[in-house]
């Protein structure tokens, strides 16, 4: 399969050959990125074991990076990207869990990602597109928010179809990035256990590819709104309430995100974290600095008047992500699993939040290879 997923070409009514030569590098072995590192503690034979089999039936290549106490994960997964010189790297925890349809997925994160990127590649501005607007729900209390944020939750959200986005950032090139140019993103937060809705930078304009939900109707891989929710014990995401069932939305991270189960870096992103991280230090756990930094902003507010050329110059921080997220947390047997999601604590049952086709539950099946139409869907419609 490449160019144009399958089910797209059922939705969208596309016919044809593969418009889009780039995006069949997201049916490599490494998901169209240079690498795939795994994070894991070298006394966790059991979940390098797992995590090997579930990338062995998803023709992964994956390459396992030694952790250490203490949360040190910047030091551990981020200098191999400075150091190897890689264009770009997926980093993993060893506990993921992903969809057997992972690549058509990625193929739209792909496309969504250049689109909200600002691509110079696409021409069109803002106004060209249809924009629907709905209010948002999220609070202070029930949303994924950061204190160190200068921009408060919007009181709007705005969102443009995918589809109608989807012609004006193909390219043929298959030597560019499936995910746009690395030059032009810093990280794809493609895992996590909860994101807040973008929000609107107080010298950026009022609706621009910085706050918008770029969404993507009919996803099959989306489960039903009741089940969108991070942790057994949280609340059910907004997501639920803004868009019909079983959409999918992609948009800029600067509402901040919790745990770092998948994210791919850029070299340029990569290097922005080390400094930010290996040499400026940090205090708090990974996941939260992480999600400070994307929610953030490259100068603090009294500094950006005089900041404002070197800003054009070096371009601000783009971390991009999706809800429901790619990639997410097995809970295994024995209730291992302890995430940092709204609601916490450790779950009792052995799934994997968002995941509906989960390569970890199936596993068994995928060994002896039956059809993805006899897999068990974790997360049915009702």
């Amino acid at each position: 399969m490449g160019g144009v997923p399958r089910q797209w070409k059922e939705r969208f009514g596309r016919k044809g050959e593969a418009i889009d030569e780039s995006l069949k590098a997201v049916l490599n072995e490494t998901l169209g990125f240079q690498k795939l590192l795994v994070i894991n503690m070298p006394e966790r034979t059991d979940r390098r074991d797992a995590v090997t089999l579930a990338a062995g039936v998803s023709n992964m290549k994956i390459e396992f990076v030694m952790g250490v106490r203490g949360e040190s994960v910047p030091e551990v997964a981020l200098p191999p990207g400075v150091y190897q010189n890689l264009s770009t790297a997926l980093i993993f925890e060893d506990d993921v869990d992903w969809d057997v349809r992972l690549r058509p997925q990625l193929q739209a994160f792909a496309l969504a990602s250049r689109w909200l990127s600002d691509d110079p590649k696409i021409s069109k501005g803002i106004s060209y597109y249809s924009i629907g607007v709905t209010q948002n729900p999220e609070t202070a209390e029930n949303s994924i928010h950061n204190s160190s944020s200068l921009n408060p939750i919007s009181k709007d959200l705005f969102s443009v179809s995918l589809p109608s986005a989807m012609m004006d950032v193909q390219h043929r090139d298959p030597r560019i990035s499936p995910y746009g140019d690395p030059e032009n993103w810093d990280l794809l937060w493609l895992g996590h256990c909860g994101a807040g809705f973008p929000r609107q930078p107080a010298d950026a304009e009022a609706i621009g590819r910085h706050n918008i939900l770029l969404a993507d109707p009919n996803d099959p891989t989306v489960p039903m709104p009741s089940y969108l929710r991070a942790h057994p014990f949280g609340p059910l995401d907004a997501l639920g309430e803004t868009h019909p069932p079983h959409t999918r939305v992609y948009h800029r991270a600067s509402g901040g995100a919790l745990c770092t189960v998948a994210y791919a870096v850029s070299q340029r992103g990569a290097r922005r974290l080390l400094h930010e991280f290996g040499i400026k230090k940090w205090s708090r756990i990974w996941d939260v600095e992480m999600g400070d930094w994307c929610a953030g902003d490259d100068f603090a507010a009294e500094k950006r008047d005089k900041a404002m050329e070197e800003r054009k110059k070096r371009g601000q921080r783009k971390c991009i992500t999706s809800q429901p997220p790619i990639f997410a947390h097995h809970h295994p047997p024995g209730g291992e699993s302890d995430i940092g999601g709204l609601g916490g604590g450790y779950a009792r049952n052995i799934e994997t939040k968002y995941v509906r086709l989960s390569t970890r539950m199936n596993l068994e099946a995928l060994l002896r290879g039956d059809p993805e139409e006899t897999l068990v869907d974790q997360w049915p419609d009702y």
